[in-house]
């Protein structure tokens, strides 16, 4: 019977598209971009329409960051992905070089809520790198992912080296149990661990890039004009359906009145059906409802917001009071336009609450002073940490890797880090000199000498004074010479 595995076509397309060189795969990939750029407003109208987000979040955040990303990725890889030398300190007649190997075939599951660039900078990643892609769009935004094989069908790429394949979650568990050589998921921590579950069957190496419940800390030295605009935007940005939106405030005690009062009147002034959008996925309704039903029960108040406006608008909503730092809005994440504040008392304070939770994705410290924030960012159990600022690794920086730690994930896109993940390294070691090897000293037959040798090396190998280093080295040698001289190797 035949197969149904799209992985049969992938293959055999990927073996031809590996054997070209990284520049000339980088070369064959640049016609996205252009078609990229000369779709913005065609892609991001698409978006808009079926995502929900505000246009001007689709143009900035979907498609001019797509067109950014490739760019850099095109022009960087070459060098980034290159064979390296490596040089073997005890062994100086041996030389090894590091080749960056393509998995495969990588199967890539996307999100419904950054449902353009999050998959496309993966799938150019992947390709790039050598590798053919299988890409599952979420079922929420099928149409987001056509602009995906459109923008790589302007690309000369070998028939099947990219397949998007539609459906729901049970399309993606089909889709692992067929055993792609590689998994690039993007989603909630529930369905996360479903994916990692499944990988490990076979195994499978997998990337997880699960969300967070990004804190902002506001030290109170901080501009509080500026922060608070911060604030507002970084809890409501693509209606709060970013797993880099903020959704803890933790503000230093003397500032906390007059910061929070600054950020509910800016939550205020926000225009819902213009700059907000509606909430995308139907089924977030049911976690905002009991995220806000939790906070009721609690006696905590509601300085704006706490409200449906319809249907598919939620208003922006500060929530603060005694106890909010339990509360399901500070431990689990809501992805919506809503942010929970606590204040803290020392900078020690701030790092213990901010790292009170499981999650670890993006933060941001917001002080005047740059050795204060250095020293607060360096004790945070996060991937990414902005000073004075919001989520500025997520869009506009594509050479700084991207990911988190914790329930939050493992693994990276973007950057360096994210472009080598998409292979794995092999290492090939030779004679620097061939045809002048012999036998080792560490081949049978076994006795006194070679004892004798590899613990004056190991010796010689410890921290300490130069002069006993060589000593011991010089010992090993000797030794060495009486033990290949004095029985024949097996």
């Amino acid at each position: 019977m035949r197969s149904t595995s799209p992985y049969a076509r992938s293959r055999a397309a990927q073996a031809h598209w590996a054997r070209l060189d990284v520049a000339e795969r980088a070369e064959r990939l640049r016609p996205a971009a252009q078609r990229l750029a000369e779709g913005v407003d065609q892609f991001a109208d698409l978006i808009h329409e079926e995502n929900g987000k505000p246009k001007f979040e689709a143009v900035a955040h979907e498609v001019s960051a797509s067109i950014g990303y490739l760019r850099w990725l095109l022009s960087e890889a070459p060098e980034l992905l290159q064979t390296r030398g490596v040089s073997m300190g005890i062994l100086p007649h041996r030389k090894a070089e590091i080749q960056r190997v393509p998995w495969g075939t990588v199967l890539i599951i996307g999100p419904w809520n950054v449902p353009l660039f999050i998959p496309l900078a993966q799938v150019a990643s992947a390709l790039v790198a050598g590798n053919a892609v299988v890409l599952k769009p979420s079922e929420v935004t099928p149409r987001c992912a056509e602009i995906i094989a459109e923008v790589f069908g302007a690309c000369d790429l070998p028939e099947g080296l990219l397949q998007v394949l539609g459906g729901d979650g049970s399309v993606g568990a089909k889709l692992i149990r067929q055993k792609p050589d590689k998994v690039l998921f993007t989603g909630s921590v529930a369905t996360g661990r479903k994916v990692m579950a499944a990988c490990a069957r076979h195994p499978i190496p997998v990337t997880l890039e699960l969300g967070g419940i990004d804190a902002m800390i506001v030290c109170d030295d901080a501009d509080l004009e500026f922060a608070s605009s911060a604030a507002a935007w970084g809890a409501t940005f693509n209606g709060g359906q970013v797993c880099a939106s903020v959704e803890r405030l933790i503000v230093q005690d003397s500032i906390r009145e007059r910061f929070l009062s600054l950020v509910a009147d800016k939550l205020e002034r926000i225009n819902v059906h213009e700059d907000l959008g509606p909430m995308t996925f139907d089924g977030q309704r049911a976690v905002y409802d009991a995220h806000l039903q939790d906070a009721r029960e609690r006696g905590l108040e509601f300085p704006t917001g706490g409200r449906w406006l319809g249907e598919r608008h939620f208003a922006p909503t500060l929530v603060t009071g005694e106890g909010a730092a339990e509360s399901a809005l500070w431990c689990e994440e809501t992805f919506g336009p809503m942010v929970v504040a606590v204040p803290f008392g020392e900078d020690a304070d701030a790092v213990r609450l901010h790292n009170s939770v499981p999650f670890g994705l993006t933060a941001s410290v917001f002080t005047r002073d740059a050795s204060r924030a250095r020293a607060i960012a360096s004790e945070l159990r996060v991937g990414m940490v902005s000073v004075n600022e919001i989520a500025a690794t997520l869009f506009s920086q594509p050479e700084l890797p991207w990911g988190g730690v914790g329930a939050s994930g493992f693994g990276r896109s973007h950057g360096a880090e994210g472009l080598v993940d998409c292979t794995w390294p092999r290492v090939v070691e030779q004679a620097r000199m061939p045809g002048m090897d012999f036998k080792r000293l560490w081949w049978y037959p076994y006795g006194p000498r070679q004892e004798k040798t590899v613990a004056a090396l190991g010796r010689s190998l410890a921290p300490g004074e130069r002069l006993k280093q060589w000593s011991h080295l010089a010992e090993a040698g000797m030794a060495a010479v009486s033990a290949l001289t004095g029985r024949a190797r097996l």
